[in-house]
């Protein structure tokens, strides 16, 4: 297409620019004059609403003529489409229908040149020039009196500018500090689980019932005392080799007494009799579980048994007694270690409840206003039975625990509103050094209410306004202004007065008032 196209003549040859979101008239114009054929076609976004008015168009089409091109639309905007028609524009849908229609012809004259405008018959400098030589030269005294007054004038504008200079540029800065008063002051409120807000005009500070799940463990001594059998009984046993075969006798081959019930050892060691009838070796033995107590402790020959594999081919006996076991005191859980557990395990719950408030994360906007209490034991595990024979004794609670809080914020907010009544008038609150603590607290009435005290302690100050002070000392030198601050309020004595001004030469304030700052200490 680009190759048959160089073969026509320019005014045949069509070339398409791609419009953008972003143009507008200047970038279109700017880009017609890269345009080397003889007929241009704007292509239209189809997603950009651009070139709307009708103005845009006639500027484009303007410098299309200007240019000498033809000018030609592809859009599906109805709106462009009405303006094109108007101006006899030709509009497509589509770039296909641009190369196969015929297109219009514009107007001949969109708009004049300047060079085709008519020129007036005599130049307005020249006649001006003509005018002033045909009048006549002033006289020297009004030449005289216009100097005067061109000096005049001159030297009242400089005289406004310096006036200018002076109440505009100069700045001043004041600093000053009312006398205080401390204030100590109790006020009573009532924390009321009913309500959502707070009732500054009652006092009334609403207060939130917290329940949740606390678990303790705590161990004791058990205090039950009982005597019991206590140790194994230890000592030694010959075997012989009935036989005359090497015999094995391994770690626990039990041996016992003739008795009935028999008492019964194990051995402690793996020996081995020799290959010789008769041979013997001594072994260590000690009393099983089954024979602890006193009971082990035999004289000597009363072992004579082997049970097991081993009877018939070796035999046994002791030389010596066995000795070791004895009688000692046995420590058991009683009834009253398991009531005892109890009372500790709730004090414990309560007190960890206290610590788990404490460290709660909105603990610094709450306070516990009421005792923590025990609404229900969901749990108790005892590590032994009544009667079991063990030393200590533990028990793990959980239990669902109930408490009174209240929001701080909203405390502070309704003592801080029934502050008013105890600041006199012509004084303010300092609320930077107001500082809250709460005082006494009552128990929780009947209705769940909870009366508390909030103390809080703070200054007040005379008060002082910023803007009244910057009208009276305006203009004034710093010590006028010094002598007016300390005639007409009541300021602390120990706090003296600070005076800056710029240019530091003119010790003096502005006399514009907003050119003054005033810092007020304390307010």
């Amino acid at each position: 297409m680009a190759q048959s196209q160089q073969n026509l003549p320019r005014q045949k040859r069509i070339q398409r620019i791609q419009l953008e979101p972003y143009d507008d008239v200047v970038s279109v114009r700017d880009r017609l004059q890269f345009v080397n054929a003889g007929r241009v076609l704007l292509v239209f976004p189809t997603n950009g609403k651009i070139l709307r008015r009708k103005l845009d168009l006639v500027l484009i089409q303007r410098e299309a003529a200007r240019r000498d091109l033809r000018l030609a639309l592809v859009t599906t905007d109805p709106e462009i489409a009405s303006h094109a028609k108007e101006l006899n524009v030709s509009a497509f849908f589509t770039i296909e229908q641009a190369r196969t229609q015929r297109w219009k012809r514009p107007r001949n004259k969109v708009f004049v040149d300047r060079e085709d405008r008519p020129r007036p018959e005599h130049d307005p400098y020249e006649l001006m020039q003509v005018a002033s030589r045909l009048k006549p030269p002033p006289s020297q005294s009004k030449q005289a009196v216009r100097r005067v007054l061109r000096g005049v004038i001159f030297g009242m504008a400089i005289l406004m500018l310096l006036a200018g200079i002076y109440a505009v540029l100069p700045s001043a800065s004041i600093t000053i500090t009312p006398a205080s008063d401390q204030l100590n002051q109790t006020i009573p409120l009532m924390a009321d689980p009913s309500i959502n807000q707070a009732i500054p005009e009652s006092k009334r500070v609403p207060a939130e019932t917290r329940q949740f799940l606390q678990d303790a463990t705590v161990t004791i001594e058990t205090t039950g005392r009982r005597t019991a059998e206590s140790e194994l009984a230890e000592g030694k046993v010959v075997f012989t080799n009935e036989t005359g075969l090497a015999t094995f006798i391994p770690t626990g081959t039990v041996v016992q007494t003739i008795d009935a019930p028999p008492i019964q050892f194990e051995t402690l060691e793996d020996v081995a009799l020799p290959a010789t009838q008769g041979a013997t070796i001594e072994v260590s033995i000690r009393a099983l579980e089954n024979s602890n107590g006193l009971r082990g402790n035999v004289d000597i020959g009363e072992i004579a048994r082997v049970t097991g594999p081993l009877e018939g081919t070796i035999s046994v006996t002791n030389p010596n007694p066995t000795f070791g076991a004895g009688v000692r005191e046995a420590a058991f859980v009683t009834q009253q270690d398991q009531d005892r557990l109890v009372t500790l395990a709730r004090q414990q719950i309560l007190q960890n409840a206290r610590d788990t408030l404490r460290l709660a994360a909105d603990a610094d906007k709450y306070l516990v206003i009421s005792d923590i209490t025990i609404v229900e034991e969901r749990q108790l595990i005892y590590s032994a039975a009544v009667n079991e024979p063990v030393d200590s004794v533990s028990l793990t609670m959980q239990a669902q625990v109930s408490t009174i809080v209240v929001d701080m914020d909203q405390a502070r907010l309704v003592a801080f509103a029934n502050l008013g009544s105890f600041v006199t008038q012509g004084r303010e609150l300092d609320e930077r050094s107001l500082n809250f603590r709460i005082g006494e607290i009552q128990p929780p009435s009947a209705d769940g209410t909870v009366a508390f005290k909030m103390r809080v302690e703070g200054s007040t100050h005379v008060a002082i306004d910023a803007n009244e002070v910057k009208d009276r000392v305006a203009g004034k030198s710093e010590n006028e202004a010094r002598e007016i601050l300390d005639r007409q309020y009541l300021l602390d004595p120990d706090q003296p007065i600070e005076i800056s001004t710029w240019p530091g030469f003119l010790n003096r304030l502005p006399i514009l008032p907003v050119r003054i700052s005033v810092n007020i200490q304390g307010g």
